[in-house]
């Protein structure tokens, strides 16, 4: 099997990580527009060299306490949609080998945990890896489609 690499993350306390062929670059401080009337864990949107880009709090989504931090953004599509993930930093590029991987356990693999794609497991660390097409249902996509059409 071919080496899985995901990029690492925080979130809080919490590490996540997304496979590294579905991110398009990290950020470090943008400027971001709030826009109303949107879900909370649409914080609002950004400009990425010309392209308006929404900008999502996982930390919102996940309901993991938000702290004050320096927060990084990874750039991801989202069903073919650029979308901008806030984190609270950006670890490392973790080389995983496939004894590292486990399935989701299904009682938490499923409904609004669906994006949850593997664990990774390295020692006593625990690494919940995440299928970004799995985090927004197609109504959210909708409206994310949407704020970004009135703002462009």
């Amino acid at each position: 099997m071919e080496e899985f690499k995901p990029v690492v993350f925080k979130l809080g306390d919490r590490r996540f990580g997304i496979d590294i062929s579905k991110i398009q670059g990290i950020e470090k401080e943008q400027h971001i527009v709030p826009v109303p009337n949107t879900e909370d864990y649409i914080i609002g949107i950004m400009n990425l060299r010309g392209d308006v880009i929404p900008v999502y709090s996982l930390k919102k989504k996940f309901n993991i306490e938000v702290a004050n931090s320096q927060p990084q953004y990874i750039i991801t599509w989202i069903k073919n949609n650029t979308i901008a993930l806030e984190v609270d930093g950006v670890d490392e590029i973790q080389a995983v080998e496939e004894s590292m991987l486990h399935n989701v356990p299904s009682i938490i693999g499923s409904g609004d945990t669906g994006y949850m794609d593997r664990i990774v497991s390295n020692g006593s660390d625990l690494i919940i890896i995440i299928n970004s097409d799995g985090l927004l249902t197609d109504e959210e996509l909708k409206r994310v489609d949407n704020i970004v059409k009135s703002q462009s």
